[in-house]
């Protein structure tokens, strides 16, 4: 099971997958304090760190509002969630198509054809992913730090 929270005052997002923890922070280029605390409050980029080795990036997750898409990038490896007007979500993993299919409860369904491989729940700051394949977990892991970040987003500008 994957389960994000976001702690809004810490400014991070911590990621519990199985008994290892991700902490995942915003991106802010400024060098004065001040304006480097201010940006963090409202990016839309994060990198995410393992705690076995907290200085080095794992990956970098980002959500741009104009598109409504969740941008992963793991390495040199990057990945596009796009949205559509009134269809599901969709990228294309290992070959894979895929889509995420959303309730307005906040529950959601990943789909590959017309198999569901993955369940989620989208709560108040919190992202919750089971019932998934081992082989999607790492990417997994990044789409629930790219849901909250698109929640956060959202919360923040209604």
């Amino acid at each position: 099971m994957i389960q994000a929270t976001a702690r809004v005052l810490q400014n991070v997002i911590e990621i519990q997958v199985g008994p290892m923890m991700h902490v995942a922070r915003p991106v802010a280029g400024s060098t004065t304090p001040i304006v480097r605390q201010l940006s963090s409050l409202f990016s839309t980029v994060y990198q995410t760190f393992e705690d076995a080795d907290p200085s080095a990036v794992r990956s970098t997750v980002s959500y741009h509002a104009k598109k409504d898409e969740i941008l992963v990038q793991i390495g040199e490896t990057k990945w596009r969630i796009d949205s559509s007007a009134f269809g599901p979500l969709t990228f294309d993993y290992a070959g894979a198509h895929y889509e995420i299919h959303e309730k307005l409860t906040g529950k959601f369904a990943i789909v590959l054809g017309e198999k569901v491989v993955g369940a989620g729940k989208l709560g108040f700051r919190s992202c919750v992913i089971a019932e998934y394949p081992p082989d999607l977990e790492p990417f997994l892991t990044d789409l629930a730090l790219g849901y909250l970040i698109r929640t956060l987003f959202w919360e923040m500008f209604r």
